[in-house]
């Protein structure tokens, strides 16, 4: 009787060991889920130091970048232009905008520094500014554009595709988390930019046309004193909205210990993008572990290198350089691989069955 057990035993064992169990994976990410409250389409955040990114959500899908666009704006501009005071000047192409974007009220013929223009389109998201700077930098705005893109392929933002320096609408434009978490990053480096987009209030001085002083106000609430919304780890970000990409906000937060780049995209209402943000600064920055410190490798180590690169990538591996879909696919077994899984489990089971038949009738018959 001993041994029939024994064999049963063996037998289920062996049985329930080949089905597939996912159920730990999913139960993991769902306590990972439910730690936090955010309600934005695309949430991603990214160590500002090394690029590992740290948590996301649709972080890779594809969404609509509004005037976040302009954080690559300013960082094309930054590598382009070498003195600042350099005076540019609106053209009638510049200022000729929809009715619906945002603008500074910039007039044919106007004149003001490339340094007064990136306060212009960092702090108020001025659209005709944006388009100016362009226009400065390489002549027309598509020349500019092309720039862009190339930069942003160099930065590994394969799925960042955009058609103009504004971010207003249009086809064939779109970015990912991810990818405009990259940008930022690369951005930030840059002393000049990350003083600009912690300016609450900036003071665009007269002009050749305008005599009066004319005050720019930071569109991202959190960088604002006075404001419910100002998180004291917030550097600075920059905002971003259209009917299509809805809200949406790239932050740069940082505390004793990290540095990190936030991208909150696909939100609605507007506060969405500072309430989930600042949620995702305080998981990672009062909850996530302490990031280890860097292993010293012993001094007589001898280092064999197989590959000699010129350049170290710091940033984790992009995603293959293809086509993102638009909406992921959320992790489950396909009705297919179900099937295949309960007939499997079936035809084990009979066997099973029968083999416990024959060991009966062999043992007690």
């Amino acid at each position: 009787m001993r041994k029939f057990i024994f064999i049963c035993i063996l037998i289920f064992n062996f049985i329930f060991s080949n089905i597939p169990v996912t159920a730990s994976e999913d139960a993991k990410d769902y306590i990972l889920e439910s730690s936090l409250n955010y309600t934005a389409g695309s949430v991603l955040v990214m160590d500002a130091r090394t690029g590992v990114v740290l948590y996301e959500t649709e972080g890779y899908t594809r969404r609509y970048p509004a005037s976040i666009t302009k954080i690559m704006t300013a960082l094309v501009v930054l590598e382009q232009v070498e003195d600042l005071s350099e005076r540019l000047v609106f053209s009638e192409n510049a200022v000729n905008l929809p009715h619906y974007a945002g603008r500074m009220n910039m007039e044919a013929g106007e004149s003001i520094t490339v340094l007064e223009a990136l306060y212009g389109i960092m702090l108020p998201s001025a659209n005709d500014i944006a388009r100016a700077l362009a226009e400065h930098v390489s002549g027309n705005m598509a020349d500019f554009v092309t720039l862009m893109n190339l930069r942003a392929e160099e930065l590994g933002a394969y799925n960042t595709r955009f058609i103009n320096p504004c971010g207003l609408p249009g086809d064939g434009q779109f970015t990912t988390a991810y990818d405009i978490a990259l940008i930022k990053k690369a951005a930030v480096q840059n002393p000049l930019y990350v003083e600009i987009i912690g300016t609450p209030y900036f003071d665009l001085p007269p002009t050749n046309i305008h005599a009066e002083t004319r005050q720019m106000t930071n569109s991202n609430v959190m960088v604002r004193p006075s404001r419910a919304e100002f998180n004291t780890y917030v550097i600075g970000g920059k905002t971003g909205f259209t009917n299509a990409a809805q809200h949406t906000l790239v932050t740069y937060a940082k505390n004793d210990r990290r540095e990190i780049i936030v991208s909150v995209l696909f939100a609605s209402p507007r506060g969405v993008i500072f309430t989930d943000t600042a949620t995702l600064i305080d998981y990672i920055f009062n909850e996530l572990p302490e990031p280890e410190p860097p292993k010293k490798m012993p001094e007589d180590l001898e280092i064999v290198r197989v590959f000699a690169y010129n350049k170290i990538i710091e940033i984790s591996p992009p995603p293959e350089k293809q086509n993102i879909p638009a909406i992921t696919a959320p992790k489950e077994i396909s009705d297919i691989e179900a099937m295949a899984t309960a007939s499997m489990s079936v035809a084990l089971l009979g066997v099973a069955l029968i083999a416990l038949a024959l060991i009966r009738k062999k043992y007690y018959n």
